[in-house]
Order: structure tokens, then C-alpha cells, then sequence
């Protein structure tokens, strides 16, 4: 208990850039208001920055992890926007894809958690890829899910990870693919800790499911579990989510735009990040992996996988 603990303290501190947090569950759900281990969270988080150089790789190389020294690792994976800028470059902008929402958030995110894994390291190993090009037929999460650093049998789950909420603490949470799997029980038991509801795609008509990463893994056989807050907010109005999104998706969305702002309330991005490490750890130190509802039109690929 005492390394999850400090491993939940870590992923908090990461991304609120050193706020002071609780360092136990009963004083975290009382923060909460008796809702579980998120932590109030109500004012903005400040972003660290670092900049360093790093070797130039091939696509297919972006994906890395550790040997598995069990019969199913889970895996974190996420994938990264946005390559070069945009020509001509328009009046008022340098024209470069920043993506700092889309998805440099998604990236620290996953960073924070992996970095957080090593305070409670679980008895399955942790796949963690970062992978290219989701935009261009999911080309660098295609060729994880064809050349996996185990075989894909044995990877008990895929939690993927897109840009995060930057728009404050929810009250309830999306599940991309719910009633897909087992993993969904865990997710809707830390979500339950979280006090917060749980419901499928807020937008199904999108087809998000099948256009994001977690379609070439699920296509292994892989169980998906990606999750976001919302549409709902704390003390915000019904619609006020799904009106941040859309003005999102309509001036920012894959624009030199996406640049990040010191207003960002990353809060609800910590909220999702504490979920998806103690759903991580939990399904990676669980007996047995998620499993395919019966019938699902994956379940077939779990069962032909080759082990």
C-alpha cells in the first residue's frame, strides 16, 4: 500500500507541477468531499518545461518496453500530433503544429504515469509505446500490434491515452468501447472511488472507437481500456463541456493554434491520469487478464492469438 501510495502522490505532483497533495486515500477522499482519491484540484496546473535532444528514429521504433517476466504485461500507449508547419504560414501565427493539446498533453501524461509505476512496480510487467501517425490509417499503432515486444496474447490490456481534459474536474467519465470487456468492471470500480459516473462514447456517431490506436490492438486481441472525463463539470452548466470541445475542435484542432496557455485547468487531466495508473496497477497485479464480453467481435483475436 505504502508504494501505491507513492506512486498516486507522484502523478499528482508531475502534473500539478509540486502541488501539495494528501499522501493517503481517507485524507484524499475527504479532500474530495467523500469522493474518493481525486483531490479537489480547483485551481489551474502549471506545466514543467524541459528540452532536450534525442536521437531521430524510424517510426516503427517508437514503441518500447520492458522484457515481460510473467504471462501478461499491460501496456500504456498513446500516440503523438504534430510533425512540421503549415504552408504558406497564415498572417499572426509562426505556422508550426505545435499540438500541445494534440497530444504533447497525452505524452506528459503517460510519462508521469510510467514514471509513477516504478514507486509500485505490480507483478506484470509495463509495455509503454509511444506511437506515430494515428491520423495516416493508425500506421505506428498498426505495426505495434504487428510486431509486439511479446505476443499480443499475453499483453493483459491496452490503456491508450489521447490529449487530455484541460477544462477542469467532471462528474462523470467516457468509455470508448464500453461493454467490450472485463476491464470495464475496474474502471467503473476506481471511477465509483472517484465519485464519479461512468457511461460510454459521449459521441458514437464519431466512430472514435475505430479510428483511434486501441482499434489495432483491440484487432490483436488486446482489451482497450480509454477513458476521459466528462462531458459534465464541476459547477459548470449542462453543455458547458461539449461547448469547450466543439470551440476546440473548430479554431484549434490540428491549427498552430494548439499551443498551450497559462489558463489551462489541468485538474481534470489529473483526475483521468490517477485513474488510469490505479486501473493500470490494479489490472496489472490482478490473477487473471480482462477478458472479451462473449460474442464481441474481438474475442476471436484473443482466442487465435498466438501465444
Amino acid at each position: 500500500m505504502r508504494e501505491l501510495l507513492r506512486a498516486f502522490d507522484y502523478v499528482t505532483r508531475e502534473l500539478k507541477d509540486g502541488r501539495d497533495v494528501a499522501l493517503d486515500e481517507q485524507d484524499l477522499a475527504q479532500r474530495n468531499g467523500g469522493g474518493g482519491p481525486a483531490g479537489p484540484a480547483q485551481e489551474p496546473a502549471h506545466v514543467r518545461k524541459r528540452v532536450e535532444r534525442a536521437p531521430r528514429r524510424r517510426a516503427p521504433d517508437a514503441g518500447k518496453g520492458v522484457e515481460a517476466r510473467d504471462d501478461g504485461p499491460a501496456a500504456l500507449v498513446v500516440f503523438g500530433d504534430h510533425l512540421g508547419r503549415i504552408q504558406p504560414i497564415p498572417p499572426s501565427t509562426d505556422g508550426i503544429y505545435n499540438g500541445a493539446l494534440d497530444n504533447a498533453s497525452g505524452c506528459a501524461t503517460v510519462l508521469a504515469i510510467a514514471r509513477a509505476i516504478t514507486f509500485a512496480p505490480p507483478k506484470r510487467s509495463v509495455i509503454v509505446a509511444f506511437v506515430t501517425a494515428e491520423e495516416q490509417n493508425l500506421l505506428g499503432s498498426r505495426w505495434l500490434a504487428e510486431h509486439p515486444p511479446v505476443p499480443a496474447s499475453r499483453i493483459a490490456a491496452d490503456i491508450n491515452l489521447d490529449s487530455v481534459n484541460r477544462w477542469g474536474r467532471t462528474t462523470d467519465l467516457g468509455v470508448m468501447g464500453l461493454g467490450k470487456s472485463t476491464a470495464d468492471d475496474v474502471v467503473r470500480k476506481v471511477a465509483a472511488d472517484q465519485g464519479r459516473t461512468v457511461h460510454g462514447d459521449p459521441h458514437p456517431d464519431r466512430g472514435a472507437f475505430y479510428r483511434s490506436d486501441m482499434f489495432s490492438m483491440a484487432h490483436a486481441g488486446v482489451p482497450p481500456v480509454a477513458v476521459k472525463g466528462g462531458p459534465d463539470y464541476v459547477g459548470r452548466a449542462k453543455g458547458w463541456g461539449d461547448e469547450q470541445a466543439l470551440d476546440y475542435e473548430r479554431h484549434h484542432y490540428h491549427q498552430p493554434s494548439d499551443e498551450y496557455h497559462g489558463d489551462w485547468d489541468l485538474s481534470g487531466a489529473v483526475q483521468d491520469a490517477q485513474l488510469q495508473l490505479i486501473v493500470g496497477l490494479r489490472i496489472a497485479n490482478a490473477a487473471r487478464m480482462p477478458t472479451w464480453t462473449p460474442g464481441d467481435e474481438f474475442e476471436a483475436a484473443r482466442k487465435s492469438a498466438s501465444r
